[in-house]
């Protein structure tokens, strides 16, 4: 009996030391938008967490795949939910319950549709100013790829006729590819309308103005927040891990530089991620707080022997 005790006690000790070593092993996954300011946040986010013992892992996809990925729990992380541009996508897992807002990341974004500075000085300051215009616009709004926020809002004023622009079209594209396009037109003196948004370098490098709103147009032209959702199980999972995730935030300016630094400058995601750190460990210290590392020491006095 003395040697079945020994057995079983020998046995409960292997799986306790187990569990831990299993978890650790276990990468936090990011869904990350090819966005060059969501690139920059994940990766400065996973820095962190590698520095203080969490495994994570970037993977790259839409925003509308992202939300697709975290009710199947293909990913753990999505720092990149413009609300309320994107509630029709975060409503279901919600309802759910399998998905959680762990906090806001960047307060008093901003969406809407935009005009050069040029245009603005002819008289367009509206979205009833548009349709006047459909000509010089060639009747043609320049937006993100289909399936984007941005993109069903803009296709829902053109089947409303809102404000006349049931005539228009909409050239959805992925980002990168509508600002060249946007740029081209700007270069060019051409009259253009475009999705635009807050932060971003755009807001920076280009005169433009953003266009008052409309009836009909609220949930296009609108103040934003940028949020973290999370992957429900996390916060029982990697409860010190959820709990920094929940408190990243940065200004809207902050991370509008974050994407000068990478699109413009030309600067690595990872060496404008890393330069950031260094830079503001005060701010990394107070997200981590009293918070644990992977391995039960205190983050905060980790942190500082890493950058």
């Amino acid at each position: 009996m003395y040697k079945s005790l020994i057995t079983f006690l020998f046995a409960l000790a292997l799986i306790a030391s187990a569990v831990p070593v299993s978890a650790e092993k276990t990468p936090i996954r990011f869904a990350v938008p090819p966005w060059a300011g969501a690139i920059v946040k994940a990766e400065i986010a996973t820095q962190i967490l590698e520095a203080v013992g969490y495994k994570t892992t970037i993977i790259s996809m839409d925003a509308d795949e992202a939300y697709q990925a975290l009710d199947k729990g293909e990913v753990d992380v999505f720092m990149s939910a413009w609300l309320p541009t994107q509630e029709k996508l975060l409503a279901p897992l919600l309802k759910k319950k399998n998905v959680r807002v762990a906090g806001v990341n960047v307060a008093k974004a901003h969406t809407g549709l935009c005009v050069p500075g040029y245009a603005e000085a002819k008289g367009v300051k509206t979205i009833a100013d548009l349709a006047p215009n459909a000509t010089k616009f060639e009747s043609t709004i320049y937006t993100t790829e289909s399936g984007s926020g941005m993109y069903s809002f803009v296709e829902d004023l053109i089947q409303k006729d809102t404000d006349g622009l049931g005539k228009w079209t909409q050239k959805g594209e992925p980002v990168n590819n509508m600002l060249d396009d946007v740029i081209k037109a700007f270069k060019d003196k051409k009259w253009v309308v475009f999705s635009c948004w807050e932060p971003h370098w755009m807001n920076i490098t280009l005169d433009m103005r953003y266009l008052k709103s409309a009836d009909g147009t609220k949930m296009l032209i609108n103040e934003n927040t940028i949020n973290t959702l999370i992957r429900s199980d996390i916060k029982t999972e990697y409860p010190d891990a959820f709990t920094f995730l929940s408190r990243f935030n940065v200004n809207k300016i902050t991370q509008g530089k974050w994407t000068y630094d990478v699109s413009i400058k030309k600067q690595s995601v990872k060496e404008t991620a890393t330069s950031w750190i260094k830079g503001n460990l005060n701010v990394v210290r107070q997200w981590l707080g009293n918070l644990k590392a992977a391995n039960g020491d205190r983050a905060g006095n980790i942190i500082e022997t890493k950058f």
